[in-house]
């Protein structure tokens, strides 16, 4: 059994060697090019005009709208942590 093992063992170090040794042969696909500057024409049409402070928020959003969906979804991230390890302080018995 221990010669098994050992005989296993070298010849698994073999082959990770000579695997490690030989070389992959060199791609014989085309190289990507990028496609962007095909299209950047159309993507600069969709561009808002120069001096246009384009921010992502451009609503006249409500601030009290804003914070008690903020806070909800705080409290809600909150308790799902909480009550997931409550559960499972019970479950498995450290809390009785």
């Amino acid at each position: 059994r221990v010669l098994l093992n050992s005989t296993t063992m070298i010849s698994a170090v073999r082959t990770s060697a000579v695997r490690a040794a030989t070389r992959r042969p060199m791609s014989t696909a085309t190289p990507k090019m990028h496609k962007a500057k095909d299209t950047w024409g159309e993507l600069s049409k969709t561009r808002p005009p120069p001096g246009h402070d384009h921010t992502v928020f451009e609503g006249p959003y409500s601030t009290p709208v804003i914070a008690a969906f903020t806070i909800g979804i705080l409290s809600t991230g909150y308790g799902m942590m909480y009550f997931g390890m409550r559960h499972q302080q019970y479950k498995q018995g450290y809390w009785k």
